[in-house]
């Protein structure tokens, strides 16, 4: 990735507490949230410097916080530009997220379980094969999701 095909913006150090929610647009789950305000972000340039666009080689694997403020950027290239996002939790870390697949691949995922061949542990919810492609692009955003550690 490049700036020129769109890597991500990142704000360094921002995970270190800039603010939390209180620096972000918008109420949980509306469009808006997630995006730093303004005159939030024209500080911290002003104190830090601006973000960066790392150029990463192909076939590496960036880790990086949660909490990093991060943008996408568009891919000013005329060739296309794969890039796959996953969010890992420490076993012990109350997540209450959960993932939404297909019915039709549950006998698939039951089968490499009891082979022993899945290893995973998933929490999932089932639904009818249509609702899961309807909303594949259709997903949650900004503060939609819930990282809180609450009981």
């Amino acid at each position: 990735m490049t700036t020129q095909n769109g890597s991500t913006e990142v704000w360094l150090r921002t995970h270190n507490g800039t603010g939390g929610i209180q620096a972000q647009e918008g109420a949980h789950g509306e469009r808006a949230s997630g995006r730093i305000k303004e005159e939030i972000l024209a500080k911290w340039v002003a104190t830090h410097g601006p973000p960066v666009q790392p150029n990463i080689k192909k076939g590496s694997i960036i880790v990086r916080d949660l909490r990093l403020w991060h943008a996408g950027m568009p891919n000013m290239s005329e060739e296309v530009r794969v890039m796959l996002a996953q969010i890992h939790f420490a076993n012990w870390y109350r997540n209450p997220m959960r993932l939404e697949f297909a019915e039709d691949i549950k006998p698939i995922l039951e089968e490499l379980e009891s082979r022993g061949e899945l290893g995973l542990e998933v929490p999932v919810d089932w639904v009818p094969k249509q609702r899961a492609v309807d909303g594949y692009l259709n997903r949650a955003f900004g503060n939609a999701y819930d990282f809180n550690q609450a009981a």
